[in-house]
C-alpha cells in the first residue's frame, strides 16, 4: 500500500512532468507537434486583429508550447508557412489543448492544396471537432464559386445556400456551449446576407428576384455601409456588361438616385472613383467631370485622395510610358521595370496574405509554360508584402519558374504610390516600348489571357 508520503511524492512528480497545464490566469495553453516539420515560420493569428500574432518558438522535432492571453472565447488561425497551410482552432481563457498535426497534399476544385489533419486532446473538444467539419468559408468557396454559380437563378442560389446554413445550424444545436452556438448562428446569418451579393459576379442581365431582394436591404444606414457598396457594385457590373461605351460616366451620374443618405452617397462615390482611376481609363476626364458634378457648388469638399487618384490616372493613361520603379529578386539584387524593355511585361501584383492572389498562382504557371520560350514576353510576380520574410519563405519553398520580385518597402513602396495600388490582386501589362497596355489587365485565370498577351506583342 502506498504511504501518504509516497502518494504526495508521486503527485508532485506528475505535476512537474505535466507543467504545461492550464492555470487560472486567463491564458489558453496550447501545445502540439507538426509531423515532418521543415523549420518554417509558424504563427497563431487572431483574424479580427484584436490579439497580437503569436510566432511560435518551434523545436527541431516540430513540437511547440505557447500560452495566449484571452479575455473571452476566441477562434484563432494556426498558420504553417512550409508547406503552406492553415486551420482554425478554438480557445478559451484558462483552457489547454494539444494538436498532433500531419500535413497532407490533396486536390480541391482541380488544384493541389495542403491540408493540416490533426488529432486533438484537451478542453472544448466538441467545438474543435465541430469546427473541423463545419467551416463556413470552406462550404461557400467549394459550393458557390463563380463557376458553380453560373447558370443558376438568384432564387436557386438563395434556396440552396439557405438550406446549407440550416443544416449547419441543426448540427450546431447539438453542442453544449450556449454562447458559442448563439454567436456562430448570428455570424452565419450575417454571412448569408453578405454572400448573396456573390450573385452579381455571374448576373449577365438584371435578375428581377435579385433586384427585389436588394431593395429590401437598408442601404442608407451607415451600419450597412458594406451593403451599400455591394449594392452600387451590382449596378456598376450590369452597366459594364451592357455594351454601353459610356457606362462609367453614366454610372457615376446614376449614384445620386441610389442613396438618400448623403454621407453614404458621397463615400460610395469617392471609393468608386478611386477604384476606377487606379485603372487609368482612357476616358478619365469624362468620368471625373461627371463625378465633380456630384459636388456641384461645393467642389472644395472633394477629398484630396480622390483628386490624387485622378492625377495619377492622367499620368498613367494607356499609351504613356510606364513609370519606372525598382524591385528586389529573391537574392536581393535590384532590377527596374525598364530593364525589361523589348519584352511585353505581364505583371502580377500580389501579397502572401491575399487569398485570391494565391489562387492565381497555378494559372500564372500555365501562362509561363506557354510563353517560356518566347523572347518577346516576360511574366513577373511582384510581392508588396510589408513583411518581407513571409515572401522569402514562399520563395525558398517553391521558387516559381517565372520572374519574382519584392517591392522595396512593400505597401509604402514607390511602385504602390506611382500605380495607385489599393486592391489585390492586380495585373498590369506593358508593351515592348515600355508603354502601358493596361493597368487593369485580365487576371491570369481569365480564359482570354493568352490572346491578350499575344495581342500585346503587336502594339
Amino acid at each position: 500500500m502506498m504511504t501518504k508520503r509516497l502518494l504526495l511524492l508521486a503527485l508532485t512528480l506528475f505535476v512537474t512532468s505535466s507543467s504545461f497545464a492550464a492555470k487560472k490566469d486567463g491564458k489558453a495553453y496550447l501545445s502540439g507537434k507538426i509531423g515532418g516539420y521543415s523549420g518554417a515560420l509558424v504563427t497563431i493569428v487572431d483574424p479580427t486583429g484584436k490579439i497580437a500574432d503569436d510566432t511560435l518558438k518551434m523545436k527541431e522535432d516540430g513540437s511547440f508550447e505557447t500560452a495566449i492571453v484571452l479575455a473571452y472565447p476566441t477562434e484563432l488561425l494556426f498558420n504553417i508557412e512550409d508547406p503552406k497551410c492553415s486551420f482554425k482552432l478554438y480557445a478559451t481563457p484558462n483552457s489547454k489543448g494539444d494538436y498532433q498535426i500531419a500535413i497532407q497534399e490533396t486536390e480541391q476544385n482541380g488544384e493541389k492544396v495542403n491540408v493540416a489533419n490533426f488529432t486533438y486532446t484537451g478542453d472544448n473538444k466538441d467545438i474543435v471537432e465541430f469546427m473541423r467539419t463545419h467551416d463556413y468559408y470552406d462550404m461557400i468557396n467549394c459550393k458557390y464559386s463563380k463557376k458553380q454559380l453560373e447558370g443558376k437563378t438568384f432564387v436557386q442560389f438563395q434556396d440552396e445556400l439557405s438550406a446549407d446554413i440550416a443544416k449547419m445550424k441543426s448540427d450546431l444545436s447539438l453542442l453544449k456551449d450556449k454562447q458559442y452556438k448563439a454567436t456562430k448562428a448570428a455570424d452565419w446569418d450575417k454571412k448569408y446576407q453578405d454572400d448573396l451579393f456573390r450573385y452579381m459576379l455571374v448576373e449577365k442581365k438584371e435578375d428581377a428576384d435579385f433586384t427585389d431582394w436588394l431593395e429590401k436591404i437598408n442601404r442608407n444606414d451607415m451600419n450597412n455601409y458594406n451593403n451599400a457598396l455591394s449594392y452600387a457594385m451590382r449596378y456598376y457590373l450590369l452597366a459594364k456588361r451592357s455594351g454601353d461605351k459610356d457606362y462609367d460616366v453614366n454610372f457615376v451620374k446614376s449614384l445620386s438616385r441610389m442613396f438618400s443618405n448623403k454621407d453614404i452617397f458621397y463615400q460610395v462615390a469617392n471609393e468608386h472613383i478611386v477604384n476606377v482611376m487606379q485603372k487609368a481609363p482612357v476616358n478619365a476626364d469624362a468620368i471625373y467631370t461627371a463625378y465633380k458634378k456630384l459636388y456641384a457648388n461645393h467642389e472644395g469638399d472633394i477629398p484630396d485622395y480622390v483628386k490624387y487618384s485622378y492625377e495619377e490616372a492622367k499620368r498613367n493613361l494607356i499609351g504613356k510610358v510606364a513609370e519606372d520603379f525598382e524591385m528586389e529578386d529573391p537574392d536581393g539584387k535590384v532590377k527596374k521595370l525598364s530593364d525589361f524593355r523589348g519584352k511585353v511585361v505581364y505583371l502580377d501584383v500580389w501579397a502572401t496574405w491575399c487569398g485570391p492572389c494565391l489562387q492565381e498562382l497555378p494559372h500564372l504557371k500555365k501562362i509561363h509554360d506557354h510563353f517560356k520560350d518566347d523572347a518577346e514576353v516576360v511574366i513577373i510576380s511582384l510581392s508588396i508584402d510589408d513583411q518581407k520574410p513571409a515572401w522569402e519563405q514562399i520563395m525558398k519553398r517553391e521558387l516559381p519558374a517565372w520572374q519574382n520580385f519584392h517591392a522595396i518597402n512593400g505597401m509604402k513602396s514607390d511602385f504602390c504610390k506611382e500605380y495607385n495600388v489599393v486592391q489585390l490582386p492586380r495585373f498590369i501589362c506593358i508593351d515592348k516600348q515600355g508603354k502601358i497596355i493596361s493597368l487593369d489587365a485580365p487576371r491570369a485565370s481569365d480564359g482570354g489571357i493568352i490572346d491578350f498577351i499575344e495581342n500585346g506583342k503587336k502594339e
